[in-house]
């Protein structure tokens, strides 16, 4: 698979972006007993955290200095961890949605990167990486079209968006029971390394690893 990162990445921060391609996975795979452990570890934890001590951590001031430079409300469209963190605090528990989903919400959690989950059988040709230059139209998961504006940062592919301000995935590119082949997608920002983003991956590949008996893994930096 082809990836383009357009120079506009730079100016936002993002020098690298790191790619996870997950081959022969089972999002209805049983989750290990040390996972689900875990998974609740986690769970305890952003049930206690505090929102706004999570928005001062240096990761997630990155996301925030992004969508503030290209004129996004951060009320509106807040971070991917933090949202996810008030989520579970307003249903009382970490949500369940298939194995492959669950382990990489948990990484999310445990680095608070963002990570970018896509079926990779739904991917058409190339990924490419750049501030849209264009009005255009995003279809998040579970929800309605959103407009694109000509300053905001998303990546996609030959048929469209796959996912806009690192706050929400594509529709047309999420996990389904058929799902054989996964990409994960860490842009981070200027307050993420590489090495945090690949040490990442590889925890999200070990957890796959331990349910999933038959995976492939390999994980790619893209340099702009």
């Amino acid at each position: 698979m082809k990836f383009i990162m357009d120079e506009s990445m730079s100016a936002l921060g993002i020098k690298s972006i790191v790619v996870g391609i997950a081959k022969n996975v089972d999002p209805q795979a049983t989750l290990s007993d040390a996972f689900l452990k875990k998974q609740k570890e986690m769970e305890e934890w952003a049930l206690k955290c505090d929102i706004d001590e999570i928005f001062n951590h240096p990761v997630i001031q990155g996301y925030t200095n992004m969508l503030q430079s290209v004129g996004r409300s951060i009320k509106k469209y807040m971070p991917t961890v933090p949202a996810l963190i008030r989520n579970i605090q307003h249903r009382g528990s970490i949500p369940h949605i298939n194995s492959v989903i669950d382990i990489y919400n948990v990484e999310s959690l445990r680095s608070l990167l963002a990570i970018g989950g896509h079926d990779l059988g739904k991917v058409d040709g190339q990924i490419e990486f750049a501030v849209s230059k264009k009005e255009d139209v995003f279809l998040p998961i579970l929800s309605t079209e959103k407009h694109v504006a000509k300053t905001d940062y998303m990546y996609r592919d030959l048929k469209g968006i796959m996912a806009w301000l690192d706050v929400r995935d594509g529709e047309n590119y999420k996990f389904d029971d058929k799902t054989k082949n996964a990409i994960f997608i860490i842009q981070g920002n200027a307050n993420t390394s590489v090495e945090m983003r690949v040490e990442a991956l590889k925890r999200i590949q070990s957890d796959l690893a331990e349910c999933m008996p038959q995976l492939e893994f390999d994980i790619q930096v893209i340099e702009g």
